[in-house]
């Protein structure tokens, strides 16, 4: 299943429809997913992986942030996942520096990952 969120539009009706109110939709299918993507109203928020080979520790660990997506976030849910990764909230002073600390926690957990 692929979660989507409707950007930077009031609505869309098409192959999936969302509105400003619900932006989200969550879709079964990864093409009918990639074909509401390429319309360009639409991203990817959440992807479960349809194959999981192991069960992760952590659920963050199948989810890649992205800064466009970090950005849209608020401080409290920007440091929710900074302590999701381990990391310390406290050592961050604005919203660059949180996403600059996600992002290279996330890239550290996917290192350590793919060193194991």
């Amino acid at each position: 299943m692929t979660k989507l969120k409707l950007k930077n539009a009031l609505s869309y009706r098409g192959i999936v429809s969302a509105t400003a109110k619900n932006p989200f939709v969550t879709v079964k299918d990864e093409k009918l997913a990639k074909a509401a993507v390429e319309t360009g109203y639409f991203e990817i928020v959440e992807q479960e992986q349809q194959h999981d080979q192991e069960a992760p520790n952590d659920n963050n660990q199948n989810k890649a942030y992205t800064k466009s997506y970090l950005k849209k976030l608020n401080k409290d849910q920007q440091e929710k996942i900074i302590a999701e990764l381990s990391g310390d909230p406290s050592d961050t002073g604005n919203e660059e520096e949180r996403i600059a600390l996600i992002l290279e926690l996330q890239n550290d957990t996917m290192l350590q990952l793919q060193g194991d």
